[in-house]
Order: structure tokens, then C-alpha cells, then sequence
């Protein structure tokens, strides 16, 4: 390795840096990359895993009280108009500096994903379909005019050597995980509405933090969470942002939600339609006259509602259970089961809770993977929900993949072994000046 300072406009740190040499990284890789792409009828530099710096811990780093569950490094990788993707680099943990005439500060324009790393039973980090997040954040950067190409493969590359640094810390047991935020946001200056609607200059950063297995909220068979349905307030309406992940859609939610109930239950127009639940799409179950058991959620079409991986991973499960070509089966799930993407209403739950077709209601999301809703407070009244076995069915699905008891390739990314990450921090340890 070359031993070198690296100096970022956005993060100081006093740590040392090491470069990557080009034999570290995969030539097979670097040999087919796009180098540069065309922006304005110019050439700009596309993202690179092949020029990451890394930066190690300093040998005499200690973690400040409170901050433990930190992640220790954090990546970041420059974004400009003019030039392109700048280097990426992952260093230690630190604070960003930019303008407070910067868009973030000024607009909000910032979005932002949900990821999560798990530790396999055999000891190795998993990533759940990192590719759909990693488009999704393409669609919500393109959204606020942030720049939205590159290279998936190049990005979970830099992600997986991030991850690679804080493998020792995440535990095997089930319920502890590495959560992971990639954030991306806009760092030129000035006020009003810019000329051609696109930033000139952006951020992104990925930070971690562990999770030990604490449980936020009851498990998928037990009473379920209690939900608050929002009559006051709305996220998100026809036409809006509300199936993209942005900082704005979120900052709101914490006054919203009322004392005693784990979120707000979103609702919109006059016929009280369900959106999402705070940061979780809903389904409910319903058995239909022809003897279905129908899996209701909203649908996709009119933007209100954020597609979830989740969300989504869960539909793809059921149709295939119900056509007979599951590559692993649901055990113990009813045959006859059927996926409903429509509009759903808080009075059609009220109904079908008085006429017993309403048989469970469960929320999904990266951070609850797959929880019961137990009840739900609508217009002064409280509801209970009964428990579904189908709920279970589906978390205990999820998560043998997510941690690798069930295999499904296409869904479960093995994060590779980083040996440069781990020799760059033993040269730390030995070094004892830095140019």
C-alpha cells in the first residue's frame, strides 16, 4: 500500500490515509468500467471503486461515550455538474462541513435509503437485494434534481468494503444487524429556483450504525404495535413526493405521532385511505367470499405510497406460493392465497373488523422487516386486530433469507472479504509518523 494524506472538502479528520494500489482491486473490473460519461455534451468522471482512499482509524482512536453503536467509518464521494463523481473515500467517522447557503440547509434537498447487513449462521455478511434500494435511490435523487447515475455495481463495491471494516462488531443472533443509511444531498449555494432545476454540487455518504438485537417493537405473533390513525395531518397526496424517500417526508412524522402508540397510520382524501404507517407499508388479510385469503396493500400508481423492498420482496413471495413456482415453499401458508393492490380505506377495516372478514393487518419495512398491527385508534375509537399465523409465516420467510438459512441468490448479496481494509488498519498499527 502507499501510505499518503487525504484531504476532503467536506470531511476533516486527523487520521492518516492509505491508498489502494490498482492490484487490490479486481482488474477484470476496472478493465471494463465506462470511465467517463456524457453530461451536457462534455465528458465528466463516473463513479469508481477502483480510486477509493481509505483512511484508517488512528492507532489512539477511542469511541466517545453514548456514540458505541456508531459505525467507526463513514464513505463519502464528492459530486459536481462540472467534473463528475469526485474520489470516494472511507475514513473515520466525522462531521461534514458545507455552506449554509447550500440546498440541504436551505431546501431540504436531500434523500436518503434504509439497508440493513446480516451475519449468516456460517459467519457471512449478507446484504437483502441492495440493487432495489440502490435503484430506488436513483429515482428519489433524480426527483430533487441530485445527480442519479452510476454504476450500481461500483456502489456495492464501496458498500461492501464499508460494511467489510465493521464486520467484527455485528452479531450472529437474530434481531442484530448493521443498519446502513446512504444519504445523498445537495451542496451548492444560493437562494431561489435554480435555472435548469439541478444541483451544481452534491454529497453522498453512507454511515452505519448497530444494531444489538433490540426489539423496537412486539414480534410478528405476538399483541402487535398500536397505531394512531392520522386524521389531522397528511403525508403524502396525488401528484406529491410521497413514494420517494426524502428527507422532507420524514422530518413531520415525530409531532404527528401521538403518546402511547408506536406511529401514525397516514390517511388521505375524504375517504380516509390508508398510505403507509410512519416508515412502513401496510397490508391487511382478508378472506374473500370464494374462500381466498387475500393480501391487501395499496397500490403504486397514483405516488402516494413508497415502494418498499419489503413490500414488494413479500408480493413477489405470495404470487409465487400461489401459482405453484416458489423456489422455496411457505410452510404452513393457506394455498389459496391472492395479492390485492388497490386502494384500501380505514372504513373498509372498520367494516370488515365487524364482519369477521378481516382476519390480520401487518406493516413491513427495512427496520421492522414484518410486524402485526394489533390496534388501531380511527376517529376516538380503539380496534383490535386478531392475530394471523400468516404474519409469522411471512417475518420467519424474510429473515431465513436475510441471514442466509433459506437461499435465494437473486435476494442475498454476499458482502466479499475486504483484505486491503483489514492490512490498511494493521499498518496503522505499525506506522508511527505519516507524512
Amino acid at each position: 500500500m502507499v501510505v499518503s494524506r487525504c484531504l476532503s472538502s467536506h470531511v476533516s479528520s486527523p487520521a492518516p490515509s492509505i491508498r489502494l494500489i490498482p492490484s487490490l482491486v479486481s482488474s477484470l473490473r476496472c478493465n471494463i468500467l465506462t470511465m467517463t460519461a456524457k453530461t451536457n455534451g462534455h465528458s465528466v468522471q463516473t463513479m469508481r471503486a477502483s480510486d477509493l482512499y481509505f483512511q484508517p482509524l488512528a492507532s489512539s482512536h477511542q469511541v466517545a461515550p453514548g456514540k458505541e453503536s456508531h459505525g467507526r467509518y463513514m464513505l463519502t464521494i464528492p459530486w459536481s455538474k462540472a467534473s463528475g463523481w469526485g474520489q470516494p473515500k472511507i475514513g473515520p467517522l466525522g462531521d461534514l462541513s458545507f455552506s449554509p447557503l447550500s440546498g440541504v440547509l436551505q431546501y431540504a434537498v436531500t434523500c436518503f435509503e434504509g439497508m440493513k447487513c446480516y451475519k449468516s449462521e456460517a459467519g457471512d455478511l449478507r446484504l437483502f437485494r441492495p440493487y432495489k434500494n440502490f435503484d430506488r435511490f436513483k429515482r428519489s435523487a433524480g426527483r430533487l434534481g441530485l445527480p442519479s447515475e452510476w454504476d450500481n455495481a461500483e456502489l456495492l463495491d464501496l458498500l461492501g468494503k464499508l460494511v467489510a471494516l465493521e464486520a467484527p462488531r455485528v452479531p450472529q443472533e437474530d434481531g442484530a444487524n448493521l443498519y446502513i443509511r446512504p444519504t445523498l444531498l445537495e451542496t451548492s449555494e444560493g437562494f431561489g429556483i435554480k435555472e435548469d432545476a439541478y444541483a451544481s454540487d452534491a454529497l453522498m455518504f453512507i454511515v452505519t450504525t448497530l444494531n444489538l438485537g433490540q426489539k423496537l417493537y412486539p414480534s410478528a405473533e405476538g399483541k402487535g404495535i398500536r397505531l394512531d390513525a392520522c386524521t389531522e395531518y397528511i403525508r403524502a397526496w396525488p401528484g406529491g413526493t410521497g413514494s420517494y424517500k426524502l428527507g422532507a417526508n420524514y422530518g413531520t412524522v415525530s409531532v404527528a405521532k401521538k403518546p402511547g402508540f408506536a406511529m401514525s397510520l397516514w390517511l388521505h382524501d375524504k375517504e380516509d385511505f390508508i398510505s403507509e404507517a410512519g416508515g412502513m407499508n401496510v397490508f391487511i388479510i382478508k378472506q374473500a367470499q370464494d374462500g381466498y385469503t387475500e393480501f391487501i396493500t395499496m397500490g403504486l400508481e397514483n405516488g402516494i405510497v413508497l415502494p418498499g423492498v419489503t413490500r414488494e420482496s413479500i408480493i413477489q413471495m405470495l404470487n409465487e406460493h400461489a401459482d405453484g413456482k416458489a423456489p422455496f415453499p411457505i410452510e404452513g401458508m393457506p394455498k389459496n392465497v391472492r395479492v390485492v393492490e388497490r386502494d384500501l380505506s380505514m372504513p373498509e377495516v372498520v367494516a370488515g373488523l365487524e364482519d369477521g372478514t378481516l382476519t390480520g393487518m401487518f406493516g413491513c419495512g427495512t427496520g421492522v422487516v414484518v410486524v402485526s398491527i394489533g390496534e388501531i385508534q380511527y376517529r376516538g375509537k380503539l380496534y383490535t386486530i386478531p392475530p394471523n399465523p400468516a404474519i409469522k409465516l411471512l417475518r420467519d420467510a424474510v429473515t431465513g433469507i436475510q441471514r442466509g438459512r433459506i437461499e435465494r441468490g437473486d435476494w442475498s448479496y454476499k458482502v466479499p472479504v475486504w483484505e486491503g481494509g483489514a492490512e490498511g488498519e494493521k499498518d496503522v498499527e505499525s506506522q508511527q509518523a505519516y507524512a
